[in-house]
């Protein structure tokens, strides 16, 4: 993983705003930050600008941004329906454990589902990428919204609700699910980073670099399940042997989406 390394962060703009942001990632524990001159490229670099905050490595950049999370929202609010969703189950009130956070998509409709009285707990192996995710939550009434249409707009009004309702801790999720009591949420949701990355999915290719892609341990899906009081969910590419492995009953659906999910109702 390219997060064990050291990391060049610097901000472009003496902006009181971005100096506060460049000293709080400076004090996040377990990223490697240093301040020494970036010669060609050599580093990974952390960029912390009034358009965003961005990693980058070579050709390729990392950033958060709620723009799925507004889509698959806007789709919910129309009346569609939500592959993530209808596999938790998850209603409002209910609590969610996001066992492998990413980016925050998942995360973020859960949020939104669970509502006020719910809650959602996010754990990332990731130091760069939990850190990267929490700023963007915290700061997400910063983004811009380019949306002028009443849909989109009411979708990215609840999503930035919404997401001062995820907790995140950084760490390993299996070490984490041993010190959570039983039955303590409804929820325990999975989604492991692909071990083959599709070539045309822009958004994963890079999110590869910065994340632990080994298999899920079997041990943690027991943990999982001593944990959840209604189901654990797993989401894995098509057709994965992972669903078999660890134990899941695949769900009907999704007939031309590349993922499936699988559950354990415990």
């Amino acid at each position: 993983m390219v997060n064990e390394f050291s990391i060049y962060i610097k901000t472009t703009h003496a902006d009181s705003n971005l100096k506060k942001r460049f000293d709080w990632f400076l004090q996040q524990p377990g990223c490697k930050w240093t301040l020494k001159q970036n010669e060609e490229g050599e580093l990974p670099e952390l960029a912390i600008t009034r358009r965003g905050i961005f990693l980058i490595i070579g050709t390729e950049r990392l950033s958060f941004h709620p723009s799925m999370a507004v889509i698959r929202l806007i789709n919910l609010l129309r009346g569609e329906a939500d592959r993530f969703l209808e596999a938790t189950q998850i209603t409002s009130g209910d609590s969610l454990l996001d066992a492998t956070l990413g980016l925050g998509t998942d995360a973020l409709i859960g949020a939104w589902a669970v509502g006020g009285t719910g809650k959602v707990l996010a754990l990332e192996q990731s130091p760069v990428l939990a850190a990267i995710v929490h700023d963007g939550l915290s700061h997400f009434t910063d983004l811009v919204s380019n949306y002028k249409n009443n849909d989109k707009q009411l979708a990215w009004a609840s999503l930035a609700q919404a997401s001062q309702r995820i907790e995140i801790r950084c760490g390993d999720h299996l070490e984490y699910l041993k010190q959570i009591p039983s039955r303590s949420f409804d929820v325990v949701y999975f989604d492991p980073m692909f071990r083959k990355t599709r070539k045309q999915s822009n958004s994963i290719r890079p999110l590869h670099q910065w994340s632990d892609c080994r298999p899920l341990d079997l041990k943690a899906i027991f943990e999982a399940c001593r944990i959840a009081r209604k189901r654990v969910v797993l989401k894995e590419r098509k057709y994965s042997s992972e669903f078999k492995r660890l134990g899941f009953k695949i769900l009907v659906g999704g007939q031309y989406s590349p993922v499936d999910y699988g559950v354990i109702l415990v």
